[in-house]
Parts: structure tokens; C-alpha cells; sequence
């Protein structure tokens, strides 16, 4: 014989209402930098893109998303083309085309990129690598877009 348990449904429905909930207000929390690349148009491989939220890591180990772009896949036309989901903040972009494909970017023995670069706001060195202040942007809930040239060092 089953019998009726009214309190069992509404403790299976509860958690589900909620995380839909949660999951639509965490949505509508996120803005989208479009990345539009270009300079690769010729180009085979991968482009890694490190996106930074403060100055004390820029350009360090510590990021707040990493993300690889095929860039068979991603180009249109002359722009490979990236969309990052972040919550709306302050962010930098670093970005590298691993020219020969081994997953890291290659620098010489002072430091120096010997693979081509990039930063957000087309930020460039000066007597050293790009300051975060020159790269920093402001994300909102609204879509962004960097357009940035890569370009060697």
C-alpha cells in the first residue's frame, strides 16, 4: 500500500526552487568582456588569455580565470574571438599566441617575451612589462568589448 507524504514534496521541491533561483540570480550578476583579436588571422595554434583583478598579482601565477582559444575555431575573418563570463569588477587582460605550441609563454633569460603579446586596453611596455593601472578596465553587467592587437616583442 503507498501512502501520502505532503511534507516529502515540498522538501524535494524547496531545494530545487532554490538553486533556480540562485542559479538565475548568479546569471544575471555576470557581465562579458568580448575579446576580439587581431594580428592572428595567419596564425595556427592556441592563444592563452589571464585575466587579473588586482595589481599586487598582475602578471603572476595567481589569476582569476585562464582560458585557452583555438584559434581554428575562434577566428572570423581576421579576429579570433573570445567571450569571458566575469562578475561585474575591475579586470586586465594578458594574453600570449603559443607559437610553438607548448603551452607556456617562452621568454628570454631576462624575462622578455620571445612569443607575441598582448594586454587589455592595447597597453604597451615601457622600460619594463605593462603597468596594471595602463591595462585595468571596469566591467559591468553590460557586454564589453577589448579589441586588442597582438603584436612580438
Amino acid at each position: 500500500m503507498l501512502t501520502r507524504r505532503p511534507g516529502l514534496a515540498r522538501s524535494l521541491l524547496l531545494p530545487a526552487v532554490l538553486a533556480l533561483f540562485c542559479g538565475t540570480v548568479a546569471a544575471e550578476e555576470l557581465g562579458t568582456v568580448n575579446v576580439e583579436l587581431s594580428g592572428l588571422a595567419q596564425a595556427s595554434g592556441n592563444v592563452y588569455i589571464a585575466v587579473y583583478d588586482s595589481d599586487d598579482d598582475w602578471l603572476g601565477e595567481d589569476v582569476v580565470m585562464r582560458r585557452k582559444v583555438v584559434i581554428a575555431e575562434a577566428l572570423d575573418g581576421e579576429v579570433v574571438r573570445a567571450a569571458l563570463q566575469l562578475p561585474p569588477g575591475e579586470y586586465a587582460l594578458s594574453i600570449y599566441y603559443d607559437e610553438n605550441n607548448n603551452g607556456k609563454l617562452d621568454s628570454n633569460f631576462i624575462g622578455i617575451p620571445k612569443e607575441p603579446v598582448a594586454i587589455s586596453n592595447n597597453a604597451r611596455p615601457s622600460f619594463g612589462p605593462p603597468k596594471y593601472e595602463d591595462a585595468v578596465f571596469t566591467l559591468g553587467t553590460e557586454p564589453l568589448v577589448q579589441s586588442i592587437t597582438m603584436e612580438d616583442i
